[in-house]
């Protein structure tokens, strides 16, 4: 725990590296002491179907943070703050058109099942 998943418009590309992105948002979740480094699983997924407003150019960048239940809801405002920030130093200060950013913490159900198999 946690999960963390990244959807990024693919009209960002090729500027935006979803891989930077992973990493800076990876090194906030282990500043903020809450989390095991090998129990943080990222992936991004690249959106190539989506829609902004009516149309209108843009792209967006929406981070989905997964934990485990029992983090105050302080806390968990505070990661989602902190991957919004994140994202923004991986977006270009002039990009090409507007990008909205965005981030969510959730809690995960109770009924939540890991195994590791191990090499």
């Amino acid at each position: 725990m946690p999960h963390l998943v990244l959807e990024y418009t693919a009209n960002l590309l090729p500027e935006f590296e979803p891989a930077q992105a992973l990493h800076r948002m990876n090194t906030v979740l282990l500043a903020s002491g809450e989390f095991i480094p090998d129990h943080i699983k990222s992936r991004a997924v690249r959106l190539d179907d989506f829609l902004v407003g009516d149309a209108a150019p843009g792209g967006f960048l929406h981070a989905r943070l997964h934990l485990r239940a029992g983090r105050s809801a302080e806390t968990k405002q505070d990661l989602a703050e902190g991957l919004v920030a994140a994202l923004r130093s991986c977006v270009m200060s002039s990009p090409v058109l507007p990008v909205q950013i965005t981030a969510e913490s959730r809690d995960m159900d109770q009924a939540y099942a890991k195994a590791i198999v191990q090499s």
